[in-house]
């Protein structure tokens, strides 16, 4: 309550003709941010010891609104948008079904939602519906089965970790981190129409994308979208040179590494990404080879998936052990995983079977969004209410079945 109240007073005074007013107020948020989020981890650099700090509490949510009010605050410095009532700014900012975990929403986009909030149409409602189920559905039937498998992989002691374990769990936890993040983003997308809210898209197929680029434009759109207009561009983009054009790729993707977690791990993930995307950028400018769209797919697929070995690593420690395991080319776990599938000895809940269904539903079937869209159309509000119906029943068996675990998210 206490940021609403500073954030809504200095977007009175950002407007003025001094920029120290916008300088005071994205400070301010980002002081706030490093106080509970990263405190600790500068603090880990003196020469203290470790019972001398303790970690904070992290407000729910703080990463998204932070960047929310930043963004608030310099499109109003902008011409943007102008100020409204603080009731108006208030929801926008607590709006609880993105809070948590995002979209991560601009004020332009959602006052004037709030301004003329009425019932929600019939559409709205069975489009909201669907998407909660749809979220419900990947969060419980697929991350969560996939997760003490995950945890198993990253458990493994690092002495006897070989190559068939690292791809595993590079794999297998990109497929947890995408049905949990994405389910999640349904549910908060579903629950916001039932209001007559209409959310952006978060995700749209990002495992599909054929090189680097699109896949920052298919995942976590929302984030990739603040991190270009209110730092990548900011810090020169790609019209002022390729030295600029590179430094700015790879300090926007270092940042938003940084951004999801206070650890040495999140700030390689980011520069692995920043590298790839700078790589990419000049094998075009130099290079008249383009790569056909199946080995751009299958190139790009493999290295995401091996990059979020450390943004699921403990520790920077804990990366390279995974890492090394690259150079032992044993089987290890992805030989279980092919003995198994082999063998045909799979439940439903074994981990080979839902790995490939997994990979199976992010490479060939239609997104969420692109699904629930085909369905609402009135040839198709039959099967729109099977498919819902069908997959709650499996859903509420799941919720009976299944131990609850947090989303993912909800850490960053």
């Amino acid at each position: 309550m206490g940021s609403i109240v500073v954030n809504y007073w200095l977007a009175g005074y950002v407007s003025r003709p001094s920029r120290a007013w916008l300088w005071l107020g994205v400070g301010f948020n980002l002081a706030l941010l490093g106080w509970f989020k990263y405190s600790v981890f500068f603090l880990s650099f003196a020469a203290l010891p470790p019972q001398a700090f303790s970690p904070l509490v992290l407000p729910l949510g703080i990463s998204f609104f932070t960047f929310q009010q930043i963004a608030f605050l310099v499109d109003i410095r902008q011409g943007v948008i102008q100020r409204g009532p603080l009731s108006i700014y208030g929801v926008f900012v607590s709006f609880f079904p993105q809070l948590i975990a995002g979209p991560i929403v601009h004020y332009r986009d959602l006052a004037p939602q709030l301004a003329r909030l009425k019932a929600p149409s019939s559409s709205a409602v069975r489009c909201g519906l669907l998407l909660l189920i749809l979220g419900l559905a990947k969060k419980l039937m697929i991350a969560d089965n996939l997760a003490p498998y995950v945890d198993h992989l990253y458990n493994t002691p690092a002495s006897s970790i070989v190559a068939g374990d690292t791809l595993v769990a590079g794999w297998s936890y990109g497929l947890q981190l995408y049905f949990d993040f994405s389910g999640y983003a349904d549910m908060a997308i579903g629950l916001a129409l039932l209001f007559g809210i209409k959310l952006p898209e978060n995700f749209a197929s990002p495992y599909q994308a054929s090189d680097i680029q699109t896949f920052w434009r298919r995942w976590h759109i929302t984030l990739s979208r603040f991190l270009r207009d209110y730092l990548y561009v900011p810090l020169g983009g790609s019209k002022h040179g390729l030295p600029r054009h590179l430094f700015a790729l790879f300090i926007t993707m270092l940042l938003g590494g940084l951004w999801h977690g206070a650890g040495w791990q999140f700030l390689l993930w980011g520069g692995m990404h920043g590298a790839l995307l700078a790589v990419m950028v000049l094998w075009r400018q130099f290079s008249q080879f383009r790569m056909p769209k199946t080995a751009g797919w299958l190139l790009t697929f493999c290295t995401v998936m091996l990059a979020w070995v450390p943004f699921r690593a403990t520790s920077l420690e804990h990366t390279w052990s995974l890492y090394s395991g690259l150079t032992v080319w044993q089987w290890g776990a992805l030989g279980e995983l092919v003995n198994t599938l082999g063998q045909g000895a799979m439940s439903l809940r074994s981990p080979g079977l839902l790995i490939i269904v997994a990979t199976l539903i992010v490479l060939v079937m239609p997104n969420s969004m692109a699904w629930v869209k085909q369905l609402n159309q009135p040839r198709h509000y039959f099967w729109q209410g099977v498919v819902a119906g069908g997959v709650l029943l499996v859903v509420m068996k799941a919720m009976q079945d299944l131990p609850s675990q947090a989303f993912l998210y909800f850490n960053f």
